[in-house]
């Protein structure tokens, strides 16, 4: 994993939410002066994961920050996922991995899937700095707290604002 106070690497990848297809850039908030909440994945439908993805959606009207997921599945099946779990932040495929390759997160075998992201967090503030970086080689167990929690303390000293953690929902 790349850690705290590296430049974060740039992607552009295809994403969906509420439906539409659309391609994102990380270049584009961060020249905007935005902050960024990466959230990732192996694949959709990990219910240790989906609790954090709907929480993570409190986040997404702020004008000074995105919050996106990343993982290795379709457009297909993310739009399947967001609509049956209620996900409303955008959903970017790595298909190949390649970029969570980058972000040195990649599973060399999760439950028979090579090459598939870990589950990770990175907070990267506009200057391309890796303000926040979680990862564990498990997502199927809980975590002992959700790393919304470290990415909200660290989003606050990023943004200069109290930024409050958003409401996990019980599964």
């Amino acid at each position: 994993m790349i850690d705290e106070g590296s430049t974060a690497p740039d992607f552009s990848l295809p994403g969906i939410a509420a439906g539409q297809p659309e391609y994102y850039s990380l270049v584009e908030p961060l020249q905007e002066g935005r902050a960024a909440v990466l959230l990732w994945y192996p694949v959709d439908f990990v219910p240790t994961i989906t609790p954090d993805l709907v929480a993570a959606g409190e986040w997404l009207d702020r004008e000074d920050l995105v919050v996106w997921t990343i993982s290795s599945d379709s457009l297909f099946a993310h739009e399947a996922y967001a609509e049956t779990r209620a996900i409303v932040i955008p959903l970017l495929s790595d298909l190949h991995a390649t970029i969570a390759d980058a972000y040195d997160i990649v599973h060399e075998d999760f439950r028979g899937h090579a090459g598939v992201p870990k589950r990770a967090v990175f907070v990267v503030d506009s200057d391309w700095t890796v303000r926040y970086a979680w990862e564990t080689d498990d997502p199927l167990t809980e975590p002992a707290e959700s790393p919304l929690v470290g990415a909200a303390d660290v989003l606050s000293a990023v943004l200069g604002e109290s930024i409050p953690t958003p409401t996990v929902p019980e599964e």
